[in-house]
């Protein structure tokens, strides 16, 4: 009798050595990839450009600080009074009134050749008119201190300050500095007080001295 021996190969070894090359070619598969990937970068902050703006614009010929030189229309004033010194911004304050408690002021000062006026403006657009007021008592506080009183007409719509006392305001305009005006009428049915400061009010002196050549 021939004894034949069949040799049964051992299946489960066959699976191990397949996982092991499937295993080896991932190995090496990932290794390839994680070479060509760019290296990391240092974090850095965002550069920030400086902003380049405007430069400033010269004040025009006619600006003197807070004020400017303007013209009156054609049907005022006249050939030899035809400029007139006025606040180149707004002036804000606040009236009292029977009706009001600190509301809002708007001032508008009008100086030429024979006139210094200062016009008032309720709510900042209702001109004060003539009413049956005498006239206006006025104070000025300098530097919270330096006081002065003088009194004004309201002929139509704006108040008259003679002279003299208007020589007294244009000479605290030139020592510059916070200046507080308070005005109070003497009316009977309509009695009112008003109120307003000005900063820094450099430069009325040479705007008065440019319309007076």
């Amino acid at each position: 009798m021939v004894n034949t021996t069949f040799t049964i190969p051992n299946y489960q070894s066959h699976i191990k050595m397949k996982k092991f090359i499937a295993l080896l070619i991932f190995s090496v598969l990932v290794a390839a990839c994680g070479s060509k990937q760019p290296k990391p970068t240092e974090d850095k902050p965002n550069k920030v450009e400086p902003v380049q703006t405007e430069p400033t614009k010269p004040a025009s010929a006619n600006e003197y600080g807070m004020w400017k030189i303007a013209k009156y229309a054609s049907n005022l004033g006249n050939n030899r009074n035809t400029q007139y010194i006025t606040n180149s911004y707004a002036i804000w304050g606040t009236f009292t009134d029977i009706n009001n408690d600190n509301a809002e002021l708007k001032v508008k000062f009008l100086v030429d050749k024979e006139t210094f006026c200062i016009k008032l403006m309720e709510y900042g657009t209702k001109v004060v008119k003539k009413g049956d007021e005498s006239c206006y008592k006025i104070k000025i506080k300098f530097s919270g201190n330096e006081l002065t009183e003088f009194t004004a007409k309201n002929v139509s719509d704006r108040l008259f300050i003679n002279g003299k006392d208007s020589q007294k305001i244009i000479d605290l305009f030139g020592k510059g500095g916070v200046i507080t005006f308070s005005m109070v009428t003497d009316s009977k049915t309509s009695p009112a007080s008003y109120a307003f400061i000005i900063d820094k009010p450099e430069g009325f002196g040479d705007a008065l001295k440019k319309i007076l050549n």
